[in-house]
């Protein structure tokens, strides 16, 4: 049964994907091929950017015989990163699972069911840290302090670590699995801790290369207080380099850390994942019974479900977020920026330019549309047999983009306005560019949804957070801004005058892009919307 539901897993984790939800059949070929060539490229640019990070440690960390030390860092950093990139999808993946009632009502003992979901968690822990580790190991082979025990106890860590960050993952998922139990409104609680990982997550990033001197200057200090808080790393940085009995520690403690944490979690899986919150109980009082429209009601249903799911609101409206955090540091860093620019040559419209292309760089990570037909689920039916128009269902769905972005958008491009001071026609074009960027991206996002609807999760997370439709549309969304990026260089001559008709010929394009978009959306996306089932 164990390996049945290991298969399960996978194969769930595949048609999120690569399946449409309208069927049982595969989507075309090329759909894998595109997908893996664009995973590709991220990880790919995630390992370089890591490996140059790990190669100013390697040598001076081995060079006064602390190499230990180097792996230890490897390994913090991999273990954050992948708990950081799993810790918000663990309770969702573990107890809030579609089909928790269904499988624990069969003869299958609740251990096993919550070991396959543990493993689908292995596999991001697995995927977000081992990208980290795996550029400080090939930095660490192509250096002269290699040697051949070391690279093969690097091997078998490279599997036996994300055991160690499942189990950290796997315990705060747990903790606010237990505390959110019976509240009548998870989301606000869940929201305000993704947030907070959010903030720690930058502030370390940002803070990292003088971590990084700090580390190469106090390489002692930091290494006997690593040695004493956190033993299991420093045990796991020896078996790194060679040592056996460094190796042998640090996979019995990881193992037998894992297994306790699987033990608790099995023991209380049922009572978490069959409770349910109480809710308030309601005291009729008559009143006048107030009927909305058809528009707004399909429009609030959707910001119903938007607020109600902080995997929905965290993955898909983080943009907006940024877009005021970016308004706050503008108007702090005012004098910042104009004293930067003021030896420029036009610095308004530069200011504009820049402004323009930050904006839509951020709202570009609000991919609302994208998964909004796959989280229908079951109730596709339901959607496609009442008497309503598929236009005012896709135009819902699109209404919610725009409120969650554009307001925030717009509040962005009038801070730079009042910064910038530039002439009324770029401030027209800081404000509209943006707009009809949201508008078009939002659109193209929910076309995709349309075209790689899955609904056959047994959780919003997968058709949220993994989704085919998501990651297209994120690479979709950047590539527009690259095209018109590129479009920059063929301006004939930089000048003031030049980059301002420049401003005005993009904001129309998107426009005149926006116009066809519609067209094709509440045409072919009516027709596409009405066939699935």
């Amino acid at each position: 049964m164990t390996k049945t539901l290991l298969k399960k897993q996978l194969k769930e984790l595949y048609a999120a994907y690569f399946r449409s939800g309208n069927s049982k059949k595969k989507n075309s070929k090329a759909l894998p091929i595109v997908y893996a060539l664009l995973m590709l490229y991220v990880a790919g640019f995630l390992f370089f950017f890591f490996y140059n990070m790990m190669e100013s440690l390697c040598a001076p960390l081995f060079s006064i015989g602390m190499g230990w030390l180097y792996f230890a860092v490897a390994g913090i950093v991999g273990m954050m990163l992948a708990v950081f990139g799993s810790i918000f999808v663990t309770q969702y993946m573990l107890f809030d699972a579609k089909d928790n009632e269904f499988l624990l009502s069969l003869p299958i003992s609740p251990g096993k069911i919550l070991f396959s979901r543990m493993f689908s968690l292995y596999v991001q822990n697995f995927l977000f840290g081992g990208i980290f580790f795996l550029s400080a190991v090939v930095v660490y082979a192509l250096s002269d302090f290699a040697t051949p025990l070391g690279l093969v106890f690097c091997f078998l860590l490279f599997f036996i670590q994300p055991f160690m960050s499942l189990g950290i993952t796997c315990i705060i998922g747990w903790l606010i699995a237990l505390a959110t139990a019976r509240m009548n409104n998870k989301t606000i609680i869940t929201s305000i801790l993704s947030l907070a990982f959010f903030g720690l997550y930058f502030f370390f990033y940002y803070q990292f290369n003088n971590y990084v001197q700090l580390l190469i200057t106090n390489s002692k200090s930091v290494g006997e207080s690593i040695k004493s808080v956190l033993y299991p790393i420093y045990q796991m940085g020896m078996g790194a380099t060679g040592d056996i009995l460094g190796f042998v520690i640090f996979t019995a403690i990881t193992l037998a850390f894992f297994a306790i944490i699987y033990r608790i979690l099995s023991l209380s899986f049922i009572r978490i994942a069959t409770t349910k919150s109480k809710g308030t109980k309601a005291k009729y009082r008559e009143k006048e019974l107030k009927v909305s429209s058809l528009r707004k009601t399909l429009f609030l249903k959707e910001l119903s479900h938007f607020t109600k799911n902080s995997m929905y609101m965290l993955n898909c409206g983080l943009g907006s977020v940024f877009l005021v955090i970016a308004a706050v540091v503008l108007v702090i860093k005012r004098d910042w920026v104009l004293s930067f620019s003021g030896s420029l040559p036009g610095a308004e419209i530069l200011l504009v330019l820049i402004g323009i292309a930050i904006i839509c760089l951020i709202t570009s990570m609000n991919v609302v549309t994208a998964p909004s037909i796959s989280i229908e689920g079951k109730t596709m039916w339901l959607i496609n047999s009442l008497p309503i128009r598929g236009k005012d269902v896709l135009m819902a769905k699109l209404n919610l983009h725009l409120m969650v972005s554009s307001p925030f958008a717009l509040i962005c491009s009038i801070v730079c306005a009042v910064v910038a001071k530039p002439t009324v026609l770029s401030t027209i074009t800081l404000i509209a560019m943006p707009q009809f960027f949201i508008l078009l991206t939002g659109m193209i996002n929910l076309m995709l949804g349309l075209r790689f609807a899955h609904f056959d999760w047994t959780n919003e997370t997968f058709a949220i957070k993994q989704g085919s439709s998501v990651v297209l549309s994120l690479f979709l969304n950047w590539g527009i801004l690259i095209a018109l990026g590129l479009s920059f260089i063929l301006i004939p001559q930089i000048t003031p005058f030049a980059l301002e008709i420049y401003t005005v010929i993009c904001t129309a394009l998107l426009a005149v892009a926006s116009a066809i978009v519609y067209r094709i959306l509440t045409k072919w996306g009516v027709k596409k919307l009405a066939s699935l089932q």
